[in-house]
């Protein structure tokens, strides 16, 4: 399709790759924009971009290319339009000297930070990690015994929900319509084009492309009768979410760490937000919530789900958390999580990101696939996703994030074929090391309130 002046573009999901994809159209000054989301409130409450912070990694990533954009987006988040949502705190990598996929993404993204010119830091072993972490002996740290590592002074993290309340705030001013409470139900078809999108009241919004940018509703939206279309293996996963309540004293103490993450076991750090609360997570194959009535389909249980209010994680998550932070801040251990959250991400097989037209049908495009990682990118994806909207011949990504990415970049499926299925899955291409078996989310399992006290 050759797009003419003021192509007509609506986008379902006002996310990472919806809001940042707007803005970069309409910047160009060629593309009316409305973009679609299923949310009453936006930013929407349930979204995986909706939260306190997310981690901005400036090079740090076992791939050069990808490495690369990471640290042209943060030259983006520095930019006044960003309204200082960018934190830059530096970031610590480190790893067990004993896991392989830990030690090759460490030494992997030490060499790319330093081809990059970034002035990162070996840590070869416990004496060089103390220091980095206890910034001058303030507070008791973990041994870090049988550790490696380095630290890299740019990155850090950013507030995430306030960076898409901006970003969706520019889109407007820029000419977008910008519309909550719209849910997407189906696509309008005209044979094999798609001339526009269904919505559950039954108004019809008609474009002349339609981007598909639902985060982790994706493939719930593909499994309706009302779109019918095929996906490639991608799947909705929850990732555990934790937070303590510090006190100005403990806030103060930690206020300049830098972010911190393990590359072995997934679990991973911020500084306290300005208003005390201190984040951490685990970064893992998680959690799927498959449902019968559309062919065992994962769909997102967050706390807009009847039931889920209270963002109850798996009790075995909560333990691994607090291990994880008596490794590394012992004091802050002992005391109570505030709260908890099923973070839901749209996982492809090999973590790299779904951005291309869907194959079987005219101006219908897909950007999703976030992997756990689109966060960072949002003040430039938007520009990649421009380049293969328009089919730029030049673009580094085009085969990368295909809907048919060569057979030697994809991992094999599991037995059965079903993406959703319990099974295996180490990704350290696109995301970081994730490895484990995705299990799924048993009602029965996930912590009460009297779990988040300390032991």
């Amino acid at each position: 399709m050759t797009y003419t002046e003021k192509t007509n573009v609506v986008i379902v999901g006002a996310g990472i790759f919806g809001m940042s994809s707007a803005l970069w159209m309409l910047e160009t000054g060629k593309y009316s924009v409305t973009i679609l989301d299923k949310s009453e409130v936006l930013p929407a409450p349930d979204a995986a971009s909706t939260d306190i912070n997310k981690i901005i990694r400036a090079a740090d990533y076992k791939d050069p290319l990808i490495a690369s954009l990471a640290l042209n987006a943060v030259e983006h988040w520095r930019k006044p339009e960003w309204e200082g949502t960018y934190h830059e705190c530096g970031v610590v990598a480190l790893s067990a000297t004993h896991e392989k996929e830990g030690m090759d993404f460490v030494e992997c993204a030490y060499k790319n930070c330093c081809d990059l010119g970034l002035d990162a830091t070996l840590l070869p072993d416990a004496t060089a990690i103390k220091p980095v972490v206890d910034r001058g002996n303030a507070f008791p740290t973990g041994s870090f015994g049988g550790r490696q590592g380095y630290i890299n002074p740019i990155g850090g993290w950013g507030e995430a929900g306030r960076a898409v309340e901006v970003g969706l705030k520019r889109a407007k001013k820029l000419g977008a319509v910008v519309r909550a409470g719209a849910e997407v139900t189906g696509l309008i078809k005209d044979g094999k084009n798609v001339k526009g999108v269904e919505l559950k009241s039954g108004e019809k919004v008609f474009g002349d492309l339609v981007v598909i940018a639902a985060g982790a509703w994706t493939p719930k939206l593909f499994a309706s009768p009302a779109v019918a279309a095929r996906l490639p293996p991608i799947v909705a996963t929850g990732q555990s979410v934790a937070i303590l309540q510090l006190t100005p004293e403990e806030a103060k103490k930690y206020a300049k760490v830098p972010v911190i993450f393990n590359l072995d076991d997934g679990w991973y750090i911020f500084p306290p937000n300005p208003t005390g609360l201190m984040k951490m997570a685990i970064h893992s194959a998680g959690y799927i919530n498959p449902v019968e009535e559309i062919n065992n389909v994962s769909v997102p249980r967050t706390k807009l789900t009847p039931g889920a209010e209270d963002g109850a994680i798996p009790k075995a998550m909560l333990q691994a958390l607090r291990k994880g932070l008596s490794e590394v801040y012992p004091e802050l251990a002992k005391k109570d999580y505030a709260m908890t959250r099923l973070c839901w991400y749209c996982d492809t097989v090999t973590g790299d990101w779904l951005i291309d037209y869907h194959p079987d049908y005219n101006n219908l495009f897909l950007a999703t696939g976030g992997s756990g990682h689109a966060f960072k990118f949002a003040s430039n994806i938007g520009r990649e996703i421009l380049r293969l909207i328009e089919r730029d011949p030049s673009s580094e990504f085009k085969v990368r994030f295909s809907f048919s990415p060569p057979k030697e970049m994809v991992e094999p499926p599991s037995e059965k074929g079903d993406v959703s299925a319990e099974r295996t899955q180490v990704t350290d291409t696109g995301a970081d090391v994730r490895s484990g078996m995705r299990k799924h989310l048993v009602i029965d399992e996930l912590i009460r309130p009297e779990d988040l006290k300390a032991y």
